[in-house]
């Protein structure tokens, strides 16, 4: 890994500070810029960051840094113009998901894109799920025909607002504000770029949001998706606010057997004609908080050798266009 880097971070909520503490771990001689427009930063803020920070107060004052490392962590309204700027610098950069909150961003996006003639730093977008040892299991297991041809699959997550940040009010928080590009659908994109990761690209999709529960948002707090793979598989994503019991579930069909994972309950089983049983998988399998650095560190690693990264900013708009898309037809 290398020696010294300059970070720029935006966004010193939960999961900047996480993010953070990874690159500081990855590359413990790190000096960290904080980004902090429109407002002063206390001497008690910088003190909560730990050493070797410093306070930008402008994004031109940023980019004139030498940045070897940029990481958008902020409402994903605000991720658009500082995505733009590290394409436009040359920036590597690793990006919250989702990466955008509205096909007009995506489009702008990509003008962007085009402008460079395609040329990126090496960035990451932060759908991390795909570096869960289970789920590699798992999407290997389809890829390799395990299953068969696939018919169908279904992928659900669920978890009750108020218990995800419960310092906070869940009502204050972007999840419940529809500006801020909060909502399930986009909240909970992992299951929809799970669909793609492990049954491929999808050419139709069709959704219906939901505003049913005592939550008092003004974003949707349940999610329907159906959607039909280029090789004809059918899947369905299902997504809430709602559910008092934090659960995040998978099924694949085909037409040699069928596979269940589960993340809370920590288990994959394969059942076929044969019977039934339960994949032995390493300690780690389901271990979440690892797959944050490990996607950091191979950014990193792209960083010091110019190489693509396994999760690239297409990625991040594919899954995303999917989602925004569906939102479209259902309204």
């Amino acid at each position: 890994m290398v020696n010294a880097m300059n970070l720029l971070l935006i966004g010193t909520g939960s999961i900047g500070l996480r993010h953070l503490a990874n690159v500081r771990f990855l590359c413990p001689n790190v000096h960290v810029y904080v980004l902090r427009e429109g407002c002063r930063a206390t001497s008690l803020d910088i003190e909560a960051l730990g050493c070797h920070v410093s306070v930008v107060t402008s994004l031109d004052e940023a980019i004139r840094i030498k940045l070897d490392l940029m990481v958008i962590a902020n409402p994903t309204s605000m991720h658009l113009r500082y995505l733009i700027a590290a394409i436009e610098h040359g920036v590597p950069f690793y990006i919250e998901k989702p990466v955008l909150s509205s096909l007009d961003e995506v489009e702008q996006l990509k003008q962007c894109i085009n402008r460079m003639g395609g040329r990126l730093p090496p960035n990451q977008v932060g759908c991390n799920l795909r570096f869960l040892p289970s789920l590699v299991a798992l999407r290997s297991l389809v890829r390799s025909g395990g299953l068969g041809r696939i018919a169908h699959a279904s992928f659900e997550a669920g978890q009750w607002l108020p218990d995800w940040r419960p310092k906070s009010d869940y009502r204050s928080s972007y999840s419940a504000k529809r500006s801020m590009g909060g909502g399930v659908s986009l909240d909970l994109i992992h299951e929809i770029d799970a669909a793609r990761w492990i049954l491929g690209e999808f050419i139709d999709v069709h959704g219906a949001l939901g505003y049913g529960s005592s939550l008092g948002i003004e974003t949707e707090d349940c999610a329907c998706f159906v959607m039909k793979s280029e090789a004809g598989s059918l899947a369905t994503v299902q997504l809430d606010y709602v559910s008092r019991q934090p659960f995040r579930r998978y099924r694949i069909v085909g037409d040699l057997g069928t596979a269940e994972w589960d993340m809370p309950k920590r288990y994959i089983s394969v059942s076929s004609a044969e019977g039934c049983l339960d994949l032995s998988l390493d300690h780690g399998a389901f271990d979440v908080g690892q797959t944050y650095i490990a996607a950091m560190r191979e950014l990193i690693s792209a960083i010091e050798t110019s190489a693509k990264t396994s999760l690239p900013i297409a990625e991040g708009i594919a899954s995303l266009e999917l989602v925004l898309k569906a939102k479209l037809i259902s309204s």
